[in-house]
């Protein structure tokens, strides 16, 4: 990697959910790295779809998406490195703990990253809001979810089940964080804040839950996403307006 400090350029912070992967895995490893946060729910940038947006997430990279991860070459030329998954492959060249040591459970979490990363549509469906704390509503609890659910539930249960009583387990999927529990990050907000939490099966789940939103780089983008008083509309959940829950926090 080149001596110069890569910027990771990322989203509102309480809306994010890939930003939010990306910058979990580069915080929690202590990486250096800076930080290029372009805003949107501002009064010049009101919401996304609208040229200023349009030219403010140009800025990322060439998908105009978030994260981009721009790195200095030796040659002094500024590479972009886009998409989460390859970002996380960029890093774990130099840091090859990202992943799991083990061949096969390296091999596993990555299946299961690519999984998340295209799948899991029931449960994305639903925006990642950490501000928003909302009650459960059933019209929107469909098969999709339920199954998707279920499906959640049975990784975390069976990979936490491996791992509890082992030697210097820290409680994550593979006993210590990886990046694979940064990719489970957002999906474990949107259980809290759509009041879905109590819909995990297996008491290790819901314990990992508990444990993956205790965590100090979590509650660090917490406290962050909470000094942010933007709201992008294009990421609020239609019908929720108005119906936010009170005195709950994390």
């Amino acid at each position: 990697m080149a001596n110069s400090v890569p910027t990771l350029y990322i989203l509102n912070r309480n809306y994010s959910s890939w930003s939010l992967r990306a910058w979990l895995v580069m915080r929690s490893f202590k990486l250096n790295f800076n930080i290029e946060l372009l805003l949107l729910g501002t009064p010049e940038i009101p919401d996304m779809g609208i040229p200023a947006a349009a030219a403010l997430m140009r800025r990322a990279g060439p998908t105009s998406k978030v994260p981009a991860l721009h790195v200095e070459k030796p040659s002094g030329e500024i590479h972009i490195v886009f998409e989460t998954l390859a970002i996380l492959e960029y890093l774990a060249e130099d840091y090859p703990e990202i992943w799991p040591s083990d061949r096969y459970d390296r091999a596993f979490a990555r299946s299961l990253a690519a999984e998340m990363a295209t799948g899991f549509y029931g449960i994305r469906k639903y925006a990642m809001n950490i501000r928003g704390r909302y009650a459960f509503d059933p019209e929107l609890y469909t098969e999709d979810t339920i199954t998707q659910l279920a499906r959640v539930s049975s990784i975390w249960e069976d990979l936490r089940s491996k791992q509890v009583g082992k030697e210097g387990d820290k409680g994550f999927l593979f006993g210590r964080f990886t990046a694979i529990d940064a990719m489970y990050t957002p999906l474990a907000f949107r259980l809290l804040t759509y009041s879905l939490r109590d819909k995990i099966q297996g008491k290790h789940a819901q314990a990992y839950v508990n444990h993956l939103l205790s965590t100090e780089e979590v509650k660090e983008w917490v406290d962050l996403s909470k000094k942010e008083k933007e709201v992008i509309p294009a990421d609020e959940m239609p019908g929720y307006e108005g119906k936010q829950l009170t005195n709950v926090d994390y």
